[in-house]
């Protein structure tokens, strides 16, 4: 650790911490101990933490109390994440309708924070937290995730994610000061021209940046350009991914580059970070102090570890607008293994991206996008891919070439690509290849490798 690791970790984030009202690095002390904690320690202080959210949202939730009441639902009834199964589960356009009902009455301390997520299926929604939840809790786990890549606060960092709307200029002024002392420079993922990523380049060398953070669509050009101009002339300590699906052949490109292993962290603007890889990156770990993490199928029973069925959250943390059993949209499964890192938190795997990245067939089948192989295109003159599906029977796969393939090769690849794809999906879908001259980043500044704008429900309509 570096004097100015200590000075940041000791000194300048504990005084962050005391002018914005958080306790960010309490709990980032308190989440570095309990990973450690065994299975059964994790569990109870997991289901402590459910049992008072329920009670308060009894109390002070009119959402909650009128549904409790007419269950017959005493809130001394919910003990353990197996009880959740009493309560409903809401989806974003349930929050979006019940907001008001959704409020409480009365928070903890007082204070609220309002936020704002447009999510990646365009369904903007407005939410409540407060100040403990977001930047005490939620921002500690995006620090603990970002240690397990072998950052240190302080250590300097470079951020490639959308550009931000503030509120109010006092959350901006304390943003910006957190980034200070974090040495974390944010640069707008929206836009990865030529001449932006040559001097995102530079500003990597000239500020010897050690991590890097965002999008992985957004960190795999800025490592296609890097290794254009002949690499860095520096090494990285690691690479932190966010906001989409890290796709196998980004990991490998980034590893390739940097000669780091990118690890990726699934988390949503409404709980932040949930679940993260570790250094050995064989699934997700839950942050299990802060989230619950349930696994339904279509019809709302939970499945076994292994099976792969809707994600459901419950935060922990949010008094002023609690979020419990919130169907995220995301599928995965819940691991049938703990992690050979020792950490006692479970694991979450076979996430497979949002459930409207999932390309349905006319024969009734539903193929999440990313078991559709690219990563055999790597070498062959293919940038960037795109898949896209507006129609039930048309797919649509946007390319961007390398600007000196000759024209037989770039028929041969645009070939294979339609065969291999069509030969997944079925002759009953027409597999259109088109070349782009780039791919734009959508309102978030992520660029989604596959995108489906078909309704899906559990029977595949």
């Amino acid at each position: 650790m570096g004097a100015y690791n200590w000075i940041s970790r000791r000194l300048l984030a504990p005084s962050l911490d005391a002018a914005r009202g958080t306790r960010t690095i309490s709990s980032l002390k308190e989440l570095e101990e309990s990973q450690w904690w065994p299975a059964d320690r994790l569990v109870e202080a997991q289901s402590q933490r459910l049992r008072s959210l329920v009670c308060h949202a009894y109390e002070h939730v009119p959402f909650y109390r009128r549904h409790m009441h007419e269950a017959g639902l005493a809130p001394g009834r919910i003990q353990s994440v197996a009880d959740l199964r009493l309560l409903p589960v809401l989806n974003r356009a349930d929050v979006r309708r019940l907001s008001s009902e959704l409020l409480a009455d009365y928070v903890p301390g007082g204070r609220t924070v309002t936020a704002r997520t447009g999510g990646s299926t365009g369904e903007p929604l407005a939410f409540v937290s407060t100040p403990y939840d977001r930047f005490s809790r939620g921002f500690a786990r995006s620090l603990r995730a970002q240690e397990w890549a072998g950052y240190r606060l302080g250590d300097s960092s470079l951020l490639l994610v959308e550009t931000r709307e503030w509120s109010s200029f006092q959350r901006k002024l304390m943003a910006s000061l957190s980034w200070r002392v974090q040495r974390t420079w944010r640069w707008n993922a929206e836009d990865m021209s030529a001449d932006r990523l040559e001097a995102m380049a530079r500003f990597v060398e000239a500020r010897r940046i050690r991590s890097l953070l965002g999008f992985p669509s957004a960190l795999y050009l800025l490592a296609l350009h890097v290794q254009d101009r002949g690499g860095l002339s520096h090494s990285l300590t690691g690479i932190v991914t966010g906001g989409e699906p890290l796709y196998a052949h980004q990991r490998q490109l980034l590893r390739e580059t940097f000669e780091v292993t990118p690890l990726s962290k699934y988390s949503s603007n409404e709980i932040l970070d949930i679940a993260c890889q570790c250094e050995i990156a064989d699934g997700y770990h839950i942050a299990v102090e802060d989230v619950i993490v349930e696994i339904l199928d279509e019809e709302g029973h939970a499945l076994p570890p292994g099976s792969v069925g809707r994600i459901v959250v419950t935060s922990l943390h949010n008094m002023a607008m609690p979020f419990i059993r919130y169907d995220i949209g995301d599928v995965g499964a819940l691991g049938e293994h703990s992690c050979a890192c020792g950490r006692g938190l479970p694991l979450l795997t076979h996430l497979e991206g949002r459930r409207s990245d999932v390309l349905l067939t006319p024969d009734g089948r539903r193929i999440p996008g990313i078991l559709l192989p690219w990563s055999y295109l790597a070498g062959s003159g293919v940038r960037q891919i795109q898949i896209l599906q507006e129609q039930l029977e048309t797919v649509k796969v946007r390319v961007v070439l390398e600007p000196s393939m000759e024209r037989d090769v770039v028929a041969a690849a645009l070939d294979s690509i339609r065969c291999r794809y069509t030969s997944i999906l079925g002759e009953a879908v027409d597999v259109v290849v088109e070349v782009v001259p780039e791919i734009a980043a959508g309102a978030s500044g992520k660029r989604a490798v596959v995108v489906s704008k078909l309704a899906f429900t559990g029977d595949g309509q």
